[in-house]
């Protein structure tokens, strides 16, 4: 039997299927990155390429693929970068004939346990450090992407703050000119009508005793019509 982080115990068959299993998808999955990079020599994003690389494999298998995880592990891997040459006696896991038997390894009471000759845990745990390393790179990238996020942010709020300022400026601009010219307006109806007050008072107060017969006239009608003004404003 074998111990794992879960508490649960495996025998070496089940260990063995499972890893035969890891190694023959993750072979296909390799094969079919390796066509996808064939057909996109640049010009794609890692995302994009992923994202083909798991149509294609749900293409070809009718299956899709769910080892990202073991993918990430392994993808550096010699064997995966000409997954042409995944039948090399290194993508073979350990049998049961290369495993020697050793006692109390596990300190819980189990019993025997198995050491691989070939141990897979060192692939794995290498591939798991190169992994946290680019995990930490990732995560660098992703702070710096969110500050520069958070930045443009910002940026489009106080710009943003400025148009509104402005457009709030612009509109007691206007208001205030429209207010000016309304002013500007009555004064000038005023001045109009002291204007037309003052000619039509020169009118109604014009001596036409020594006026001849014509002139009378013309200012007895301009009069007539002074008070027809006056009479329908009241």
């Amino acid at each position: 039997m074998q111990c794992n982080t879960s508490g649960t115990t495996r025998t070496v068959i089940s260990l063995l299927s499972r890893w035969r299993a890891i190694i023959e998808k993750t072979n296909k999955f390799a094969k079919c990155m390796a066509h996808v990079n064939t057909q996109h020599q640049s010009g794609i994003t890692e995302e994009d390429k992923i994202t083909s690389v798991k149509a294609l494999y749900l293409e070809k298998h009718k299956k899709p693929f769910l080892l990202d995880h073991c993918w990430l592990m392994l993808k550096d891997q010699p064997k995966f970068a000409d997954p042409n040459n995944a039948k090399s006696r290194s993508s073979v896991p350990p049998t049961p004939e290369s495993i020697s038997i050793s006692e109390g390894d596990c300190g819980s009471g189990l019993g025997n346990t198995f050491n691989f000759e070939r141990t897979i845990g060192r692939k794995v745990e290498k591939a798991i450090r190169k992994n946290k390393a680019t995990g930490k790179d990732v995560g660098e990238y992703l702070t710096k992407k969110l500050k520069l996020i958070e930045d443009v942010t910002r940026l489009e709020e106080e710009k943003m703050f400025i148009e509104r300022e402005k457009l709030a400026i612009e509109k007691e601009k206007s208001e205030e000119k429209l207010k000016i010219e309304k002013e500007r307006v009555m004064i000038e109806k005023k001045k109009f009508e002291t204007t037309e007050r003052l000619a039509e008072e020169r009118t109604m107060m014009k001596d036409t005793s020594r006026l001849t017969r014509v002139q009378k006239a013309f200012y007895e009608q301009l009069q007539e019509e002074i008070m027809a003004r006056r009479s329908s404003r009241n």
